[in-house]
């Protein structure tokens, strides 16, 4: 039987930075990931993917904008298998870089989907069935998904941001519902693509909770960007006709309806807490499933911590990281405090607006 002094769930920026650490502290590490690739959101689906693409749209909108100074490109030609390619091949090599990374520190990766039995135990279904794994110390960094709006038929051309990402055509036509960060940054993508896009966001305002200040120098541009941006406004509804999506709008100073080849959902996340049946070891969630911690990252089981979007906002990769890097050293036996005097925030568009 092998007990490890700290077993991690989830492979993001906080279960894999809490991982290596430890290891480098000399404990006994092990990695449960439910995916086949290390990473989580942000590497596979989230950060690296988004720059990726935002890196040849801003380099496509500075190509027109030379046009004012006598120099002047032909309008590019998008190749979309080319481009998605590229994106795949960036991920897979990060995801090749942090797996010679725990082998190098003797982590164990195992791929499978874990549960807890006690608060020492840990019931993992792999590719060769259940598998019992016992631990001193447990943490829980397994992410966020995206919020489902429920009440939307099943299709394909209605994505949430994993699916937009997959960059599988550019469609003449896109609805973006949100006005946050992904909302915002895949508008900016997509537009200078060569989509036609609408982004409708039922607060008053983009970015919301955001110094204004901040904000409206991008929605100046955005709107330069975008066919229509309406705040304030609702998608009662979506439904497939004649090859299109038709959303049913409800708001002020836009049309009843309007027709799209693709729509992006991109109205927040839920924390992955659901499957791993944290009520039998007596884990706390607050209302929306977020995991309760103390400034030590220790939820209400002495030996069991958990860090990143399941935590809570702000849902910040490198929040994570920071999170996952004091975990290891509270169970190493180091005074350390998660305590952040300010943390910084992005959004990767063009322009890029940041705060803190």
């Amino acid at each position: 039987m092998i007990e490890y002094d700290l077993l991690v769930l989830g492979a993001g920026p906080g279960g894999y930075t809490a991982a290596f650490r430890a290891a480098d502290l000399n404990l006994k590490v092990g990695l449960i990931e439910y995916h086949l690739e290390l990473g989580g959101v942000c590497l596979n689906a989230g950060c690296i993917p988004s720059k990726t693409y935002l890196h040849v749209a801003k380099i496509i909108e500075e190509s027109r904008e030379l046009h004012d100074y006598g120099v002047i490109f032909q309008a590019p030609q998008i190749n979309v298998d080319k481009l998605a390619a590229k994106k795949k091949s960036i991920v897979k090599r990060l995801n090749k870089g942090l797996l010679h990374l725990a082998k190098q520190r003797n982590i164990e990766v195992i791929n499978g989907l874990a549960k807890f039995d006690s608060k020492n135990k840990i019931v993992c279904s792999c590719d060769d069935g259940l598998e019992e794994i016992f631990f001193k110390n447990a943490l829980i960094a397994t992410g966020s998904s995206p919020v489902e709006m429920r009440q939307f038929p099943t299709s394909e051309k209605i994505l949430d941001s994993t699916g937009i990402l997959k960059m599988e055509k550019i469609p003449e036509r896109l609805l973006v519902i949100g006005g946050g960060i992904i909302g915002l940054e895949m508008a900016n993508v997509y537009s200078e693509l060569g989509a036609r896009v609408t982004l409708v966001e039922s607060s008053e305002c983009l970015l919301n909770g955001v110094d204004q200040d901040l904000v409206l120098p991008l929605e100046k541009r955005m709107r330069r960007r975008c066919e229509e941006i309406f705040k304030e406004t609702i998608v009662s509804e979506l439904v497939e006709k004649d090859g299109s999506i038709v959303a049913h709008l409800s708001g002020r100073d836009n049309p009843a309806k309007m027709a799209f080849d693709r729509v992006l959902v991109a109205i927040g996340r839920t924390p992955n807490t659901d499957k791993l049946n944290l009520n039998k070891v007596g884990v706390a969630t607050d209302k929306n499933g977020f995991i309760v911690v103390d400034n030590q990252m220790r939820t209400k089981v002495d030996n069991i911590f958990a860090v990143g979007d399941v935590v809570g906002s702000p849902m910040l990769a490198h929040k994570a990281s920071s999170q996952g890097k004091i975990v290891a050293e509270v169970i190493s036996g180091e005074n350390a405090f998660f305590e952040p005097a300010a943390i910084p925030s992005v959004v990767y568009t063009n322009p890029e607006v940041a705060w803190a």
